[in-house]
């Protein structure tokens, strides 16, 4: 299981809304001071994401959390986001090169803009696969446990 911290910012009912601070993988990577990427995630800021979970360890607001994904989950969902599309681009790009002629005007073009429409299907294809599995229980966060609550500190 996939574990990170979350602070609790919202109840609604049994569900906590949760808020993970996005995080680069720069702290740990021994070139992080000479390369581009730390460079850009020191410009852009922390970012953060919501999601909700439900309240199974009676948490309350301003609390920071566990929360846990399965590493299959992960994996799935990796692999639904990067390489569906992907696949998808690299399909259209080669049907269409393989249906337009040689001799077509702007043939290069046509084939990027098919290609174009082949990333986005594929991402919509990513989209519509994860709205029908939202509610299954193996792609939802699950909270753990509790790590502080900041009213007791």
């Amino acid at each position: 299981m996939i574990e990170e911290q979350a602070q609790v910012v919202e109840i609604s009912g049994e569900q906590l809304v949760l808020q993970v601070q996005t995080q680069s993988a720069c702290g740990s990577c021994a070139a992080s001071k000479g390369c581009g990427t730390s460079v850009l995630s020191k410009v852009v800021g922390g970012k953060f994401t919501r999601f909700q979970a439900e309240n199974n360890i009676d948490a309350e607001l301003g609390d920071t959390v566990i929360v846990g994904i399965s590493e299959d989950a992960l994996l799935t969902g990796s692999m639904m986001m990067y390489v569906v599309p992907i696949i998808a681009m690299m399909l259209f790009a080669l049907l269409s090169d393989y249906l337009l002629p040689a001799s077509a005007d702007s043939r290069d073009l046509l084939i990027a803009v098919t290609a174009i429409i082949g990333f986005a299907v594929g991402s919509y294809t990513s989209k519509c696969y994860f709205q029908s599995r939202s509610n299954i229980q193996r792609f939802t966060p699950v909270v753990l446990r509790k790590v502080a609550n900041h009213d007791k500190l």
